[in-house]
């Protein structure tokens, strides 16, 4: 029985290797009860909870072509989240009262569900953020999210390294769910993931 549960997940894995978002929201779901009790228990909160694991797994995604490697995926995953937890109790030891003030406001706001948003307004919001980055970084979310590109592809179109691309998308991905903060819209993970698509 087990080892038929270990070759399951090898065949999802694959499956998200070759791009299948379909199979990474299941990897998701499968893996957040587990994840976000060990990210609260760390941030003893919640909302800083969700958004460590969404950081977390949206790096997993950049990096997908890495899990081909990954023999135990639970502890791959763990180690992403406590990354993304240590990330997080340093900035607060330095920025406790606007770490504090941020989450107040999540709290405030948790209800807004995407049901109750307007796509229309939610993607104008959107293209306002989209217009704020910087020319780079507006440049590669586009070719991402706009034309479809993937991350080798966008890094030699415009001659720099996959790293780069992968950073400019973690940041511009965070900007924008920030803006989206400011205007009262709260998404979870596996919504906002498909939604922006970045790929």
């Amino acid at each position: 029985m087990a080892q038929g549960r270990i070759e399951d997940e090898r065949k999802l894995i694959e499956k998200i290797v070759e791009g299948d978002e379909q199979a990474f929201s299941v990897l998701f779901f499968k893996y957040l009860p587990v994840l976000h009790i060990f990210a609260a228990k760390f941030t003893k909160s919640d909302d800083a909870a969700e958004e460590i694991i969404q950081d977390a797994f949206l790096r997993v995604w950049l990096n997908r072509d890495k899990l081909a490697e990954v023999d135990h995926v639970k502890a791959y995953l763990y180690k992403y989240v406590s990354n993304e937890c240590l990330s997080y109790l340093r900035k607060k030891l330095k920025e406790d009262r606007v770490v504090d003030a941020f989450t107040a406001k999540q709290q405030n706001s948790h209800n807004n569900t995407v049901e109750a948003i307007n796509l229309n307004e939610v993607t104008k919001i959107i293209a306002v953020a989209v217009d704020k980055l910087p020319d780079q970084r507006k440049n590669i979310y586009q070719l991402s999210r706009r034309d479809g590109k993937t991350i080798p592809e966008i890094a030699e179109i415009l001659n720099i390294s996959p790293n780069t691309v992968k950073n400019a998308l973690v940041i511009a991905l965070k900007s924008i769910r920030i803006h989206l903060d400011q205007h009262g819209i709260v998404f979870f993970f596996p919504i906002v993931f498909f939604f922006l698509r970045i790929k």
